[in-house]
């Protein structure tokens, strides 16, 4: 396995045993049915996220003093992920965004938030979101509509967020809002709300091309009152969300890229063995030289995508202890991002060429790893604003080759 090059000596056991767990996991309960069920109802699917739960496959990383599993690299979480995705773009990835943002709170939180408010979801029980995004201002949070007005002790919300992953079925979950907007960007604040809470209306969205299974849904806050004890690390954080949102991000858009190559895996897989055993001209179909050539190229994106997850997981290790830049990690993120989801596209779409008609039927699932991968090249930054990054980063001298 040309991987254990890639892995430090001193993660190998760990990570080989991660690898075993979340690969058996996903062999004994992901099912055809249970994929295609959950893709045509758009629900999330619950007995299967708890037992992820039970098995320490939500929040890896997390210490255990939070419930989490207390991996000691962000590697193990990336190979968890490709695992998981690997053997099915929807529901592996339905596990994974259940506890979409929840690495933001055990960051930048106050002990008693990280104590009371994540162990429920690494467990499996509950989710979590995490609402940046704006309809006037999509990828732009730089600008904010939602804004955080004081009063006393408490601060009034108002606004609306949108295409927030887990707005349905989570009782809790971050909204970053405007508190001081002479500031503008410098005075936005992280708050932890409940959806419980009088002034908060969940809307679902329905109707997504893929990933069906991870429900969104629109956040409207109308005169919210939230305590400052409930601004993610305290008062000490309030005019600093904004900052504390990016570095999450350079988390996230990482761990975008583990998703993108699990799905470039699963589209591989059921491209080679059809390739192996679909018959033309009176010999399989590997045995073309056309097809040769898309797979050979499909290995060769996997290989260097496999790289880049790696490599860039492995440098989390050092940015979540703060060694590394956050503006260095928003270029490593940012390149991690845009080469693995664009050469996603590239894989995923000969696995369907490789297929032919086959490819673009719902039965052989190769469509469905199209449709489900697609978004990953926009959330948590499109591909734009993840080139304006590095050129930032380059620019400013964060970053270098």
């Amino acid at each position: 396995m040309l991987e254990w090059y890639l892995i430090p000596e001193q993660y190998r056991s760990e990570i080989e045993l991660v690898r075993k767990t979340a690969r058996e996991f996903a062999q004994r309960y992901f099912t055809k049915e249970l994929a295609h069920e959950i893709d045509k109802k758009e629900e999330f699917p619950w007995d299967l996220y708890r037992k992820a739960g039970e098995l320490g496959l939500i929040g890896p990383t997390i210490p255990p003093e939070y419930g989490g599993g207390g991996l000691s690299t962000e590697l193990g979480s990336a190979v968890i992920t490709e695992e998981l995705v690997r053997t099915d773009t929807t529901l592996g990835q339905c596990i994974l965004s259940g506890a979409f943002g929840l690495f933001a709170l055990y960051l930048f939180g106050t002990e008693e938030q990280k104590k009371e408010y994540i162990p429920p979801v690494v467990h499996g029980e509950k989710t979590f979101f995490f609402a940046l995004t704006e309809p006037e201002h999509g990828s732009d949070i730089t600008e904010l509509s939602t804004t955080a007005k004081r009063e006393g002790d408490y601060f009034v919300l108002k606004g609306i967020k949108t295409f927030i992953t887990n707005a349905t079925t989570a009782e809790y979950g971050i909204v970053l809002a405007q508190t001081d907007p002479e500031k503008k960007y410098r005075g936005q604040t992280l708050f932890l709300i409940h959806t419980d809470w009088p002034g908060v209306e969940i809307k679902p969205l329905k109707g997504k091309m893929g990933q069906r299974g991870s429900p969104i849904g629109e956040i409207r806050l109308d005169g919210v009152k939230v305590h400052k004890d409930y601004i993610v690390g305290g008062i000490e954080e309030l005019n600093k969300g904004f900052y504390r949102a990016l570095q999450y991000l350079n988390i996230g858009r990482t761990h975008v890229g583990a998703v993108a190559l699990g799905m470039m895996l699963n589209a591989f897989d059921k491209a080679y063995e059809f390739a192996q055993k679909r018959i033309q001209f009176g010999k399989p179909i590997i045995e073309h030289q056309l097809i040769q050539q898309k797979i050979a190229e499909m290995v060769q994106l996997i290989d260097l995508s496999k790289l880049a997850v790696y490599r860039s997981h492995l440098i989390l290790d050092d940015y979540v202890k703060g060694k590394i830049e956050p503006r260095t990690m928003a270029a490593i993120s940012s390149i991690t991002k845009i080469f693995v989801t664009e050469n996603a596209t590239k894989v995923i779409d000969y696995a369907i060429q490789i297929l032919g008609g086959s490819g673009y039927m719902e039965e052989f699932e190769v469509e469905r790893a199209w449709r489900d991968h697609r978004v990953t090249r926009i959330y948590e930054g499109t591909t734009e604003i993840n080139m304006l990054t590095i050129v930032d980063a380059v620019r400013r001298g964060f970053f270098s080759i």
